[in-house]
């Protein structure tokens, strides 16, 4: 099978819809019927047990809440439905332009944690309009863990297990089907922190008029019921529980394994390199932010991994700001636009301004599971986090370090030698590999030693003040704009980029740019 993106599932295909199908892309090289003691076998989500296992085969995405709820007893969490929608054309309005391919999705989620920490909801589906029968969800294994990814697919559409989330993590499975996106197998929220960029939330409404006058969806109850606060919700309810729910799950299977870690190059990768990203921006529209007299914060993840480096104790960057009239003039010098293809331009930045990605939360909950289970010291992770410190995503240098993870590991009872053993083999690279490498940067913070807070900090207080200064000017802004476009460009190289209304176009031409430790961009 040469085709192993989430697109196969689009493959026209002619299934029997009273069957649940296995694809689970790279194991499988098509959809196969699977017998109701194998289905049983390896599905213990409640979408299966309770609804598919029971010969019910629901075709429309609304029909599919509605079988789930119909499955199960009154005061059953399954019953507690939230909507959500987002699009990336969600603040254009219908009638502005008819072409545009907005990319409108409701979100639908059931079920959530009755007692005890949040851990999200149990089942959740995505489609563009209720009456969708392309449909994709996702539902909680309480048997093996993770979330069990199906799809509807072929004419007439029937359901398809697309894998677990465990077959993100592994091979043949990893990258292929869901995991091409869901890279650690988590869910996927792009958007994950206020202002939410292109989700409905309490700073940004999506209105009727995002819809054609006569759209259904208009009227429906999902959208005239969907939850108060929006993306807030989300974030808090659903997104965050629910990466948080499924690295517990696979942290406790490795530790059910007498403590072996038989891949922490898998864990380290998430630390290291940039196998999925948030999107973060300024809290203003960018309409407001060019015009105002106030300057324009900027989201500080954009210039250091804030979030990462909290979770190891170190400095914070200060508030990031930009005069108005700098920022508008990037925008002009750059000719930033909002286009769909030859359809649709319009002058400007996205909805709100500086959309830039960031790390994603889905890693650093991994970051933080590590340090607890004692698999990953503080001091390792702070040295490997501060290696190429001015570039939280997408370093050039960093990633090299993946070379020296030991093939294994073992943690017993908290703790690992794993992080003197990793330390040990950059240290015997560091001298070979040449000035400025990476592996001599991480020698030098590493031979700071265990009271390695003051110095580090110092490093970051003197980067801090060297950004603020270059933020002066124009032509530092100008710099740190054309950073900001060379990492979205590498974010259009994803599978997260489904839309050219994710960000705003401009005339910089791809190239790849770095930032130093003096605040310059390289």
């Amino acid at each position: 099978m040469s085709d192993t993106t989430c697109a196969v599932f689009a493959r026209d295909v002619t299934l029997d819809r009273e069957r649940i199908h296995r694809f689970v892309v790279g194991e499988d090289a098509a959809p196969t019927p699977m017998t109701t003691a194998e289905a049983a076998q390896e599905l213990g989500d409640r979408f299966a047990t309770d609804v598919l296992l029971q010969g019910v085969f629901p075709v429309t995405a609304e029909a599919t809440v509605d079988a789930i709820k119909a499955a199960v007893p009154d005061g059953d969490p399954l019953r507690d439905q939230m909507t959500f929608i987002l699009g990336e054309g969600s603040q254009i309005p219908f009638s502005q332009a008819p072409a545009l391919g907005r990319s409108l999705r409701f979100v639908v989620t059931l079920g959530a944690t009755s007692n005890g920490p949040p851990e999200g909801p149990d089942i959740l589906i995505s489609v563009p309009h209720p009456e969708s029968t392309g449909i994709e969800l996702m539902a909680w294994d309480l048997e093996a863990k993770g979330f069990n990814y199906y799809r509807s697919m072929g004419d007439p559409p029937a359901w398809v297990f697309a894998g677990n989330s465990r077959h993100a993590l592994v091979d043949p499975t990893q990258g292929k089907g869901p995991f091409e996106s869901h890279k650690s197998g988590a869910l996927l929220m792009k958007e994950l922190k206020r202002p939410w960029l292109h989700w409905d939330s309490s700073d940004v409404h999506i209105e009727a008029t995002a819809f054609a006058a006569g759209d259904d969806r208009r009227t429906h109850a999902w959208f005239t019921g969907k939850q108060i606060g929006g993306a807030y919700a989300f974030e808090f309810e659903v997104a965050k529980p629910a990466m948080q729910r499924w690295a517990k799950a696979r942290f406790e299977a490795l530790l059910a394994n007498g403590g072996a870690i038989e891949r922490p190059a898998r864990i380290m990768e998430q630390l290291l390199d940039t196998p999925a990203v948030n999107l973060i921006t300024s809290r203003r529209e960018s309409a407001s932010a060019s015009a105002s007299p106030e300057p324009l914060a900027l989201p500080g993840t954009f210039f250091i991994d804030a979030d990462g480096l909290a979770i190891v104790q170190l400095e914070g960057p200060p508030q990031f700001t930009v005069r108005a009239e700098v920022y508008a003039r990037s925008l002009e010098t750059f000719d930033v636009k909002l286009a769909d293809g030859p359809g649709f331009v319009q002058d400007g930045d996205t909805h709100f301004a500086f959309a830039v990605p960031e790390r994603a939360f889905e890693d650093l909950v991994v970051l933080q599971k590590a340090l607890e289970i004692g698999l990953v010291s503080r001091r390792l992770a702070a040295c490997l986090l501060m290696t190429d410190f001015p570039n939280p995503i997408f370093s050039d240098r960093r990633p090299a370090l993946l070379a020296r993870v030991p093939p294994t590991a073992q943690v017993t009872d908290g703790g690992s030698s794993f992080s003197e053993e990793m330390a040990n083999a950059i240290l015997a690279e560091a001298p070979d590999a040449g000035a400025g490498s990476p592996e001599q940067e991480f020698a030098e913070l590493w031979n700071v030693g265990e009271d390695f807070e003051d110095q580090f900090n110092a490093l970051l207080r003197d980067y801090y003040e060297a950004v603020n200064a270059r933020l002066a000017s124009q032509a530092g802004f100008d710099d740190y704009f054309r950073l900001a476009e060379s990492r979205r460009q590498r974010v259009k190289q994803t599978p997260i980029f489904e839309s050219p209304l994710l960000f705003a176009n401009t005339n910089i031409p791809p190239v790849s740019l770095s930032m130093q430790r003096d605040g310059t961009v390289v």
